[in-house]
């Protein structure tokens, strides 16, 4: 028979596994780190998130339960004490900390480079005890999930955007009023989400109670299930951020991050104009195809050229020159991401351009390119209207 220490060894081994299972999906393997190490080689925490700007710690237990079905005290708060060190060695003290993933290989993390930090304690034991779903430690606010919401988060806010948000925006919340949420975090989630993601409808209250049917009454809404159909095509973008995941310089870092940046509805709406322009291609099948799309502060370039797999440096210098036009084009977006492809969509070419600032010159050679290759020399406009909940015909 096994010891009992490595049986619940084995036991923090899953939870941890089911953990980074569920975040590879919502946060992609490129910014997972599992188990990151300290330079005595000690684990730092159980997984650690890094997107850009911002770093996720996760500390997971599967805890016992006493004979009233409630968790140890005293194991919870080892559990928040751990993240609250973990942070500190990271953020106060600034140990050389060693990342490790399939994808990135190893690198070491920057601490200089994080504006936002969140901390996140998830709970795998089988307590029925209603548990709250923030704690402090000091000054430092910690999510307290269960496994069930953890599943259920990060399944329904399922891109680094959407999930950060949630955080930000529950972290904002006043500390002084008194909350009350009746069931699971679920319900808090719900009021969030029918609430234009947000909470500033509680600004008016001191009290607040959410009930325990706040999350089956929004997943049976039509409008919701509504979205969640509409959402289907969105997971195309995911597929075109999986493909281009094949190299780890400086410039595949930034391109990677800049494509996984949108939230599930900016991703519906990229996907459906992608797919526009790759109809209108099969279509028509004209030796080259080109299109733009503007949205938020991002305009998308996407190119579609017949045989485009054998000829990739002459693909790669169009998508180049597309997206520089396009940053002189209405509405003069700031950042251009371009994605091309052919029709049997093998292989992919990827640019991303930032430009602050437009000149007079930079004005002139886009007409120069634009008389030369003729892109965007008269495009197209259309516009177009996209609600993330779907409005559903009176009957």
């Amino acid at each position: 028979m096994a010891s009992s220490g490595h049986y619940f060894h084995e036991k923090g081994q899953r939870a941890e596994a089911i953990i980074h299972d569920l975040a590879t999906v919502t946060f992609l393997t490129d910014w997972c780190y599992p188990n990151p190490k300290k330079q005595d080689g000690k684990e730092l925490c159980d997984l650690l998130v890094v997107f850009d700007d911002t770093a996720i710690i996760w500390q997971i237990k599967d805890l016992k339960v006493d004979a009233e079905g409630k968790y140890k005290e005293a194991e919870v708060q080892k559990n928040l004490r751990q993240l609250g060190g973990a942070r500190r060695v990271m953020f106060d003290l600034k140990l050389p900390i060693e990342l490790e993933n399939p994808r990135r290989g190893k690198e070491l993390f920057k601490p200089d480079q994080i504006k936002t930090i969140h901390l996140i304690s998830v709970l795998m034991g089988e307590s029925d005890e209603p548990f709250p779903f923030v704690q402090f430690l000091k000054d430092k606010m910690i999510h307290v999930f269960t496994r069930q919401f953890a599943d259920l988060v990060l399944s329904e806010l399922d891109t680094v955007s959407d999930f950060c948000e949630y955080l930000s925006k529950k972290e904002a919340i006043d500390r002084n009023k008194f909350i009350v949420v009746q069931g699971g975090e679920e319900n808090l989630l719900a009021s969030y989400l029918q609430n234009l993601r947000g909470f500033s409808w509680m600004d008016n209250h001191d009290r607040i109670s959410i009930a325990n049917t706040c999350w089956p009454g929004l997943i049976s809404n039509p409008q919701f299930i509504a979205k969640k159909f509409e959402d289907q095509i969105s997971y195309g973008w995911d597929a075109v951020i999986d493909r281009a995941h094949d190299g780890t310089s400086d410039g595949y870092e930034r391109l990677a991050r800049e494509l996984a940046r949108p939230d599930r509805f900016t991703r519906r709406v990229i996907s459906k104009s992608l797919y526009e322009a790759y109809s209108e291609y099969m279509e028509k099948r004209p030796p080259i195809f080109r299109r733009f799309s503007a949205f938020g502060d991002t305009t998308y370039c996407f190119l579609l050229m017949e045989d485009g797999q054998r000829q990739r440096e002459k693909r790669k210098r169009m998508l180049q020159m597309m997206c520089f036009v396009a940053r002189g084009l209405p509405p003069r977006n700031k950042r251009v991401l371009g994605v091309a492809t052919e029709a049997e969509n093998r292989s992919y070419d990827y640019c991303f351009r930032y430009q602050p600032e437009w000149s007079d010159e930079d004005e002139a050679n886009k007409l120069k390119v634009q008389e030369a290759t003729g892109i965007f020399l008269n495009p197209r406009r259309t516009q177009s209207g996209e609600d993330e909940y779907p409005a559903i015909p009176s009957t």
